[in-house]
């Protein structure tokens, strides 16, 4: 019996090797449901969005989570839960599960498009070195070392990173250090500890105007401010826990994570920096009881708690050159803390109906010092109640018709927010879901529809932009995704996917011109293929290729400005030989339109004209090429 809604895609890391990857969106990027924008604007978080939000606010409506810590960062002074998952090293990711909508009941703050669960990677017996560079100066070096077996198995991972990137002042530099130390139990329980130390420092060439890119007057690779940029560096320790079968088990996550993160930037009126710091800790404990109940009725309970706290220090002001010029216009010390527990039940009344029902609660407590206003310093306490319910049948174990209901949130920013609305909730989203799965041996197929209801819509057309309520929003679309398997063997596999997105997201709060939420594509479509194939003599061929259809957005809430439709093709080709070597090549192309990826409108939401649409063009072709060595594999741990 599965503790998963039915909309959920899983991930493996041979999905992942094969994959075209150059950042850390492109492992979201052919998966169904997803809409990816690479801003292009040095190594800050990228746009992923879910079930009709805005790829424009850097992920902040999905729950992110590496090894069970939340990467969502509450009360960011960027946007309202940024995340940035460039301290994601591709190599080191085990798993990716995908929850689309509301419907997780372990996911509370942030969860209104989906969830997303990454887990990495528990070791390998062997170690690795990889080398690979391509387009705009773009270098990568990275080694892995892990052994199985022994008292504690081992993975470090070491990576380097530099490109100079394909706008003017677009560089990237950084280190990634990653590592894990898991410890076997005699009676089958696993404790696995990691560190990992990340730095990276970057340039930004900003948004540039769109007529003036179309019409030839500034180059597309023009930047604005050759000072815009910044940093961030981050440490984090995270510990799990975890004992029982799999339909018993008992799960326990500890964390703790230290961010500085700096930005500089021009939205308009001249450079600013965004300053965030924060020490965050936590942990989340769940437990699962798999059995029977009144009559032999098969039954899974699922139950746990969570608590996470956040010490934040955040402002922003004028500056030129990085050295600031003026007063700031945010400066606060937040104390922010969640506590919340939540309970699933999951029955077989008959051997083709289950039934599930399930509820989390969530409180926020504030201590906000605002050193700018003394007086103006609200302590405020909220909390939000998240009921979740499910039906599935399956007449055949072939066949599957499912529906959920959920209702997911979205914590108040302290700075952004409650210093000027204090009385303000949570922003809660209500959502149904329904649709049917056909599972055979080689062929995969899913077809759902949803409808969201969100009460009060709040929306940011692009970080450091004023926070505006547009009143009631109704978000409606469908999925399509399919999986042939033309090859499935001991050779191999060679396999055909298919997923499509429609999506529409209206305004309904009375006012005529106010029709559209911007920045969410009307639909998104991926068509590939991937394989992964011996050939003679020990030697396999692997790789994937997709392409990726994005239809057009709507720029403003009148909907009289948009982008145009745009097309990315991506592919990657590797070859292995029994000694160990192997190397790949990879590339991505837009074969038209570059300029609808990333288009802003920073003027008002009704009535902007074509001069007020920013944009951050993207390469028309992007190459990488790289060899990685598998040393011989090891069987016995370093600590025997």
């Amino acid at each position: 019996m599965s503790a998963l809604p039915a909309a959920t895609t899983i991930v493996q890391a041979p999905q992942i090797a094969r994959a075209p990857i150059a950042s850390y969106g492109d492992i979201f990027q052919p998966l169904p449901g997803f809409s990816i924008s690479n801003y292009n604007q040095g190594a800050i978080g990228m746009g992923i969005a879910m079930r009709g939000f805005t790829e424009g606010e850097h992920g902040r409506d999905i729950a992110f989570f590496i090894d069970g810590m939340p990467i969502n960062e509450v009360s960011a002074i960027h946007t309202p839960n940024y995340v940035d998952l460039n301290v994601l090293i591709p190599e080191t990711v085990a798993r990716v599960e995908v929850i689309r909508g509301p419907f997780s009941v372990e996911a509370g703050d942030s969860n209104l498009g989906g969830t997303v669960n990454i887990t990495t990677k528990r070791s390998e017996p062997v170690a690795t070195a990889n080398l690979s560079g391509g387009s705009f100066g773009t270098v990568r070096g990275l080694a892995t070392y892990s052994s199985v077996g022994g008292t504690v198995e081992p993975y470090i991972a070491a990576e380097g990173y530099t490109t100079q990137g394909y706008r003017d002042n677009s560089f990237i530099d950084r280190y990634n250090s990653f590592n894990k130390f898991t410890i076997p139990f005699a009676d089958g329980s696993v404790l696995s500890m990691r560190g990992q130390f990340y730095g990276t420092t970057y340039g930004a060439a900003s948004y540039i105007s769109r007529d003036a890119v179309k019409s030839g007057a500034l180059s597309d690779k023009a930047a604005v401010n050759g000072t815009d940029g910044g940093s961030k560096y981050q440490q984090n320790l995270v510990a799990n826990y975890q004992s029982g079968a799999p339909d018993q088990e008992l799960n326990s996550t500890l964390y703790f994570n230290h961010d500085v993160f700096d930005r500089y930037a021009d939205f308009g009126g001249g450079q600013r920096i965004q300053h965030d710091e924060r020490e965050t800790v936590g942990g989340r404990v769940r437990k699962l009881w798999t059995g029977q109940i009144a009559d032999g009725i098969p039954a899974q309970l699922l139950i746990g708690g969570n608590w996470r706290s956040d010490f934040i220090t955040t402002w922003q002001g004028p500056t030129t050159a990085r050295v600031e010029t003026g007063p700031r216009v945010i400066d606060a010390g937040v104390d922010q803390h969640n506590v919340a527990g939540f309970a699933q039940l999951q029955v077989k009344p008959t051997p083709w109906l289950k039934l599930t029902g399930g509820a989390r609660y969530d409180r926020f407590f504030y201590d906000i010092n605002n050193r700018i206003d003394p007086a103006n310093s609200p302590d405020v306490s909220t909390g939000v109640f998240s009921p979740k319910a499910g039906l599935a049948i399956t007449p055949t174990h072939w066949l599957e018709f499912f529906t959920n209901y959920g209702e997911g949130f979205r914590s108040p920013n302290a700075a952004l927010e409650l210093l000027s609305n204090p009385t303000l909730r949570p922003q809660k989203i209500k959502s149904v879901e329904g649709g049917v799965a056909l599972r055979f041996d080689r062929f995969n197929f899913l077809a759902g529809i949803w409808s969201s209801d969100i009460a009060n819509e709040a929306y940011q057309a692009a970080p450091g932009l004023p926070l505006q309520n547009l009143g009631r929003s109704k978000r409606e679309g469908f999925d399509l995704e399919a999986r042939y398997a033309i090859l499935k063997s001991t050779d191999g596999q060679l396999s055909l996917f298919a997923n499509f997105t429609q999506t529409r997201a209206r305004l309904e709060n009375g006012v005529p011109s106010s029709l559209y939420v911007p920045n969410v594509p009307t639909s998104v479509l991926n068509v590939g293929v991937d394989a992964d194939m011996a050939t003679r003599n020990g030697q396999r061929v692997f790789g994937s290729a997709y392409v990726t259809y994005v239809g057009k957005k709507y720029l403003t809430e009148d909907g009289l400005l948009t982008t145009s439709a745009y097309a990315r093709v991506s592919a990657k080709v590797g070859y292995a030989w029994p000694s160990g070597w192997s190397a790949f090549t990879q590339a991505t192309w837009y074969p038209g339109d570059r300029l609808s990826e990333i288009a802003i409108n920073f003027g008002p939401g009704v009535g902007a004209t074509s001069a007020d649409i920013f944009t951050s063009p993207v390469a028309k072709l992007t190459v990488l090429a790289g060899l990685s060595y598998r040393f011989p594999p090891s069987n016995v741990g370093i600590f025997k």
